[in-house]
């Protein structure tokens, strides 16, 4: 029996994904959480073999979720289930120690097989996620002998200079008018493409590359 445990904060989502495997006779759901340290509690408790990991969760990131179970339980399997298709992300949680990566849209069976993949230690993505990650791979090789700055979307460098202005989360969120959620994705992101791992190294890494000049 593979014992599997979701981690979304999109109640409608979470409840959906468990409709899917229920009927599976070879899974058992042990249990869902939205929140990262609902999680990290319910994993400690009560390891699954299979965690179902959406990287945007609204109190820490699916990033330091992943992260620190990785160090706590090395066996277990993490399956990345979400909306980002972006290179950063996708690579940030493989080199977190994510086994499989899937987007939301996927359907039950790659779902089914994802999970029965991963238990017997291999990794599973979805087409569009390895496309992204060749893709990445071509362009690094590519750009290999030239240093390049990380591609920063507009918002990204609008989230970037309030923090480096020692903003919080509640601050940048008021003033550019987005949610604090969309804020914390947008440090995720910004954490994944600077290679860094806190608030300081954004700071750092901001300064250094002179991300923030000719504004």
């Amino acid at each position: 029996m593979i014992r599997i445990f979701i981690a979304d904060d999109h109640v409608m989502f979470a409840e959906g994904v468990e409709s899917l495997l229920v009927g599976e006779p070879d899974f058992l759901l042990t249990g869902k959480a939205g929140t990262a340290a609902d999680t990290l509690k319910h994993v400690r408790l009560n390891p699954p073999d299979v965690l179902l990991l959406d990287i945007n969760l609204p109190d820490q990131s699916g990033m330091e979720v992943c992260k620190i179970l990785r160090e706590e339980q090395p066996d277990l399997k993490i399956l990345v289930l979400s909306m980002f298709s972006e290179e950063s992300y996708i690579t940030a949680m493989l080199g977190l120690g994510a086994q499989g990566y899937l987007l939301k849209n996927t359907g039950k069976t790659e779902l089914c097989t994802a999970i029965r993949t991963l238990v017997t230690g291999k990794t599973y993505f979805c087409q569009e996620v390895t496309d992204v990650v060749m893709r990445g791979l071509m362009h690094s090789r590519t750009a290999s002998t030239s240093k390049e700055n990380p591609k920063i979307s507009r918002r990204e460098k609008e989230v970037l200079r309030l923090i480096v202005e020692e903003k919080t989360t509640q601050e940048i969120a008021a003033e550019l008018f987005i949610s604090e959620k969309t804020v914390e994705s947008h440090r995720a992101a910004l954490l994944a493409k600077l290679g860094v791992r806190n608030t300081a190294g954004l700071v750092k890494s901001a300064l250094q590359l002179k991300l923030l000049e000719g504004e």
